[in-house]
């Protein structure tokens, strides 16, 4: 498969009432249909912000389903699986992504493994897997996110899967770790994995991956990202830059996005909290939470005060995209201004 060189991990529309919100169904064809309008050429399904780790099995079936139904045919879609869920799920829900056509099923190791395990438990996990869904004719993407699995893949686990049962079918590692040192950068200089796309997903190290994987001619990287749902036109203008290799305009267009995104976060060993984006673009509220307006004056105040204008234009379109969410106004003002 030609893998694509952007993916966004897309938000999930909610609706309904706590304790559990309910997905959005018309809301997401909207979603979808306007990130396809905008130029995105690919989404990752059932990893939004973190929630897609939080849904029941058959929620994530309804993700996948309805998802296949409503998005645009030009749009490329991608799964993300969780071993956690045991085999007999997994090779079921790989059955249903190969009837739904999506191109890539995602694994990343199982929250249920203990964070000293082997790297032969996590090849123990993941292998079955694999194997599956190469029988399968499935393209493989494996996912590092330590955030929520509480083990990280190593380019030594990757390279064992590559070698083992199915591992032909694996096309990508998307790396979501806040150390780019000890992540991204080991699988870029990892003999044996130079056929991979090395798939960035923690977006302030972008810059830094986009500029490393171009350095042997042809781009290595590529991203797969959740503030991509939010930013979707200053995504494609940093992506632009590095084509023409103009990497200073690469990092400071991700600057701001940086700076957006931090701005969600909590705490900088952790992933910022997208509900509070997806929120504001009029996607809904969190499965199973609250978005505060403590939280969303936060990023407002952020947006204000990036020192470029073009940068704030960009991600105030962005996060305006479906023209009619609580902060519709706020956008529209500072556009204006």
């Amino acid at each position: 498969m030609i893998y694509p060189l952007a993916t966004v991990a897309c938000f999930d529309p909610t609706h309904g009432h706590l304790p559990r919100r309910e997905l959005d169904h018309e809301r997401l064809q909207q979603f979808m249909q306007k990130l396809s309008v905008a130029g995105a050429e690919s989404v990752l399904i059932a990893a939004s912000t973190g929630q897609g780790h939080l849904r029941t099995v058959d929620e994530l079936r309804e993700f996948f389903d309805v998802a296949a139904k409503v998005s645009p045919p030009i749009l490329q879609r991608m799964g993300l699986l969780r071993p956690e869920d045991g085999v007999d799920t997994n090779f079921e829900l790989l059955q249903l992504l190969k009837q739904l056509d999506y191109a890539v099923a995602f694994l990343r190791p199982g929250s249920n493994l203990e964070s000293a395990c082997s790297d032969h438990d996590i090849v123990e996990q993941l292998q079955p897997l694999v194997k599956r869904a190469s029988e399968l004719q499935l393209a493989v993407g494996l996912y590092s996110i330590s955030d929520v699995s509480g083990v990280s893949l190593t380019a030594q686990v990757v390279q064992r899967l590559v070698d083992g049962p199915g591992g032909d079918s694996i096309v990508a590692v998307k790396v979501t770790e806040a150390s780019y040192e000890k992540s991204t950068l080991t699988f870029l200089e990892a003999a044996g994995l130079e056929h991979l796309r090395i798939v960035q997903g923690w977006d302030p190290h972008l810059a830094r991956a986009l500029q490393d994987g171009a350095k042997t001619g042809s781009q290595r990287c590529g991203i797969t990202s959740g503030p991509m749902s939010f930013a979707i036109y200053q995504y494609q203008h940093i992506l632009d830059a590095a084509v023409q290799q103009n990497w200073k305009e690469v990092q400071l267009a991700q600057q701001a996005v940086t700076e957006v995104f931090q701005a969600m976060q909590d705490d900088p060993r952790y992933f910022a909290d997208l509900q509070r984006a997806k929120y504001m673009m009029g996607l809904g509220h969190p499965i199973c939470g609250q978005v505060s307006s403590e939280q969303v004056s936060r990023v407002l105040q952020t947006l204000r005060q990036l020192p470029r204008r073009s940068d704030r234009d960009r991600l105030c379109q962005s996060l305006d995209l479906l023209g009619d969410g609580p902060c519709h106004a706020a956008l529209q003002e500072m556009l204006q201004s």
